[in-house]
């Protein structure tokens, strides 16, 4: 079974025992329409803090259903009702949030997690009765809730988009050293959809189509420099998106943990404005629009149907819920 620690920056499910995931997301209380759309249930389970601090809540779980919406719109050809377990902590670090989804465990292979199948699908729950999703949102640090944001504030709604992001496939579950889940490079592991278009800086696939990690590849996980990453996207539309090159993803030397891989690189000029990118992008009004080379990320893990131009918010709503699942990605705030 796959459980992963807060630590760790992928996700992962065990498929009898539920996890726990961290990130952000979006709550609300309307019925969901008979058109296309993804609506989302969220459990808040820090009372009396964070989204249920008695004064600031309502404006955050408020925020949080603007992004969840923001973020929905780009998928209005799906529909599914997706459920997640939200937490508040307040703790003196550069961590900003974290989300995650489960997936099943099966060596050799590529998984969705559950909150990317039940999207695909079209709401087919495949872990059951289980939250598909866990979100963290740490409450120490200064939030824009609205759509003016200060200058010294960090923008919400930017980062709870790309949380709930990483809930949706946009992660990976190569650890430090090119292990998953203490299986070592060169034995057969569970990987994210995402990790099979992983290439090194020439071209060559990170994880075979058997699921082994290539051990010659360990060093390019730490092989970026600024404008040369050591590890690329590679799926057909990444590359039809730059010319054949690939997409750059965040491969610093060293090893960040919750944030290598798992996300488009900060210090590449193509991408290191981009909503995916590890760290926030300083304070004041940040990124809250998926680009091109998101967009072709999501098309290449199978959301083929994801809209270039996002349908407004406001033509659906969203719903409010319970329940438990987990998995990690950190986003961090530049030093």
């Amino acid at each position: 079974m796959k459980i992963l620690s807060f630590t760790k920056h992928a996700i992962a499910l065990s498929v009898s025992k539920p996890l726990i995931a961290a990130g952000f997301l979006a709550f609300g209380l309307m019925a969901q329409p008979a058109q296309a759309a993804l609506t989302f249930n969220f459990n808040y389970l820090s009372p009396g803090q964070g989204f249920d601090d008695p004064t600031f809540g309502a404006d955050r779980k408020a925020a949080l259903n603007d992004a969840a919406n923001a973020l929905g719109a780009y998928f209005s050809s799906y529909t599914a009702n997706l459920v997640y377990d939200v937490t508040s902590y307040s703790t003196d670090n550069s961590t900003l949030a974290s989300a995650g989804s489960s997936t099943f465990e099966v060596p050799g292979t590529f998984q969705q997690t559950f909150a990317q199948s039940k999207i695909l699908s079209n709401g087919n729950d495949a872990n059951g009765a289980a939250a598909d999703g866990v979100i963290n949102w740490n409450f120490f640090h200064d939030w824009g809730l609205f759509d003016t944001v200060g200058a010294n504030q960090l923008d919400f709604k930017s980062t709870a988009m790309h949380e709930l992001l990483h809930s949706f496939g946009f992660s990976s579950y190569i650890e430090n050293g090119g292990v998953d889940s203490g299986i070592q490079p060169g034995n057969q592991a569970t990987w994210l959809t995402y990790d099979k278009f992983l290439t090194d800086a020439a071209g060559n696939r990170l994880v075979s189509d058997d699921g082994i990690f290539d051990p010659s590849k360990v060093a390019a996980l730490t092989d970026g420099t600024e404008n040369a990453a050591g590890v690329f996207f590679s799926g057909e539309n990444a590359l039809a998106a730059t010319n054949g090159t690939g997409i750059a993803v965040y491969s610093p030397n060293p090893w960040v943990d919750g944030s290598s891989i798992a996300h488009l690189d900060d210090n590449s000029t193509a991408t290191n404005t981009s909503i995916m990118n590890a760290a926030a992008h300083n304070t004041g009004l940040d990124t809250r629009t998926l680009g091109s080379l998101e967009l072709a990320v999501l098309k290449d893990i199978g959301y083929t149907q994801v809209a270039a131009v996002p349908v407004p918010s406001a033509v659906w709503f969203m719903l409010s819920g319970l329940v438990g699942v987990l998995g990690v990605n950190r986003r961090r705030k530049t030093a």
